[in-house]
């Protein structure tokens, strides 16, 4: 039997939260928000910095509307397929995502959160679909952000598609 691992994005990729970054000026006031999907877009004002508190606050996550790709991830947790999580949330919202999985009947094997760590966010996750591509005959991958797909590594037995939900 081929050994499958089927990694998604949680964000904009396998759910929709309500979720968004706060925008702050330099007096600390706040000016505005910004959803995940326009975040690749979204130029910084110069004095202004991000706040994403409420990517802290789970449930934003509990309250997540499945996409389209729930359907594919409950599909082959069925078969039994290797599904992980791939995700630029911090390490305090794998116990909220994994909740939000069960839900949906999706047992994930590994929960990998990215955010808030030394590295950018495409990188960090390349590194770590390099060790899982590793260990499978075929990987597949799925996240909504353009620079996470291009940051992918490239291989014969992997394959990468940028969803928009």
């Amino acid at each position: 039997m081929i050994k499958k691992a089927f990694v998604f994005d949680f964000d904009d990729t396998l759910a929709t939260t309500k979720a968004n970054v706060r925008i702050y000026n330099s007096d600390g006031i706040f000016v505005e928000s910004v959803a995940p999907s326009e975040l690749s877009s979204f130029v910084l004002p110069d004095k202004h910095y991000m706040d994403f508190v409420e990517f802290h606050d789970n449930s934003f996550i509990e309250n997540a509307d499945p996409t389209f790709l729930i359907h594919l991830a409950v599909e082959v947790s069925n078969e039994r397929h290797d599904v992980f999580i791939l995700t630029a949330r911090e390490d305090d919202s794998s116990d909220a995502i994994d909740a939000f999985l069960l839900n949906h009947d999706i047992d994930a094997k590994t929960i990998h959160c990215v955010g808030g760590k030394d590295k950018p966010i495409a990188e960090k996750k390349a590194e770590i679909l390099n060790t899982i591509i590793q260990m499978y005959d075929k990987t597949y991958f799925y996240d909504d952000s353009q620079t996470n797909i291009e940051t992918a590594p490239e291989g014969e037995n992997f394959r990468k598609y940028k969803v928009s939900c």
